[in-house]
């Protein structure tokens, strides 16, 4: 009988360490829901958008230049006469030019939003540990040194960040302007032509104009719970927001500022989403478990019929691949 007594006594303090260690463990990390009422700390005023209905859309079936690598599976047309093809998977990348083939033996495996290529087509830039790397098309290259997150203006000038310090040096048509060292960019932090700026500082998202030096602030979210700036773009005088928490599966917050205030979409995706512009509308990937492509409408998010892995920003639109072929999104009605 006492063996019994001793043996329950054992299991009964077991489960006690038990729920002791796992009491102890949740005080030192307090859970954290991923879903608070709303993300936005400031503006107040917001708005949750929803997923609704689907609207149709027109494509377009394009050709790929001669001389396109085999098995590609993204593909930049930027002029007429200038084009990039890339197999994503084996990180091969090819320039045609005029024509002519430009290996890119460096180029960024993966090209969304690390490749840019100037309006005119005559030259491509990236990141490399070292700074911005230029190919130009004469097949001549340069390297600017520590600089980062570069951008190409309509007029072909390259924009980049450099950090000098404990600062950041923004180098572009206007005055330099220069920020903390603890700002963080997402993939493509300039907007609106390249004259103004998008960064985060700790939590704090704010528009910084290249021209005048002024800083206008667009939302402010918990840094704790949305620690990663994405990536930002700008159509008409709207701007987009792509903000990330990473975990197992990473949350993401599309947030968009518009002239009547302040809209935001949450969700959590273990793929990449991405930002674009077709026609004058924005354009999200990976936001429905789908697969769509969806765009955001006066009120709500639309699914298009178009389901896409990566795409393209081509001065066209939106160009992704399917089973037929690569295909431009060329009207949304």
């Amino acid at each position: 009988m006492k063996r019994w007594w001793w043996i329950g006594l054992g299991v009964v303090l077991v489960a006690v360490l038990a729920i002791w260690a796992q009491v102890h463990r949740q005080s030192l990390v307090p859970p954290v829901k991923w879903e608070t009422k709303n993300p936005i700390v400031n503006p107040s005023k917001t708005r949750q958008i929803a997923l609704s209905q689907g609207v149709q859309d027109r494509t377009k079936m394009l050709t790929l230049p001669s001389g396109h690598l085999l098995h590609t599976d993204w593909y930049l047309p930027i002029t007429s006469h200038s084009e990039v093809t890339y197999v994503i998977h084996d990180g091969q990348a090819r320039w045609i030019f005029d024509g002519h083939i430009i290996a890119l033996p460096n180029a960024p495996t993966d090209p969304v939003g690390h490749l840019l290529a100037a309006p005119n087509g005559k030259e491509l830039a990236w990141n490399e540990a070292q700074g911005v790397f230029l190919v130009h098309s004469d097949k001549s290259t340069q390297l600017i040194p520590h600089a980062i997150n570069v951008y190409f203006t309509p007029h072909n000038v390259l924009d980049y960040i450099k950090p000098d310090g404990t600062l950041l040096k923004i180098y572009s048509p206007f005055p330099t302007r220069v920020l903390s060292g603890s700002t963080h960019f997402g993939y493509q932090p300039f907007v609106q032509d390249g004259h103004s700026l998008v960064y985060d500082h700790k939590g704090q998202i704010n528009l910084l104009s290249l021209a005048t030096g002024s800083q206008k602030p667009i939302l402010r979210v918990r840094a704790t719970r949305w620690p990663e700036l994405a990536d930002s773009i700008s159509y008409g005088s709207h701007i987009a927001i792509l903000l990330r928490r990473p975990s197992p599966l990473p949350a993401y917050l599309l947030a968009i500022k518009t002239d009547h205030g302040l809209l935001w979409y949450r969700w959590k995706t273990g793929l990449k989403p991405q930002i674009g512009l077709s026609q004058g509308h924005l354009v999200i990937n990976n936001l429905d478990p789908s697969g769509q492509l969806v765009i955001l409408g006066k009120k709500n998010l639309h699914p298009l019929p178009q389901s896409t892995g990566l795409f393209s920003q081509s001065p066209q639109g939106v160009i992704f691949q399917t089973n037929q072929g690569f295909t431009l999104l060329s009207q949304i009605q």
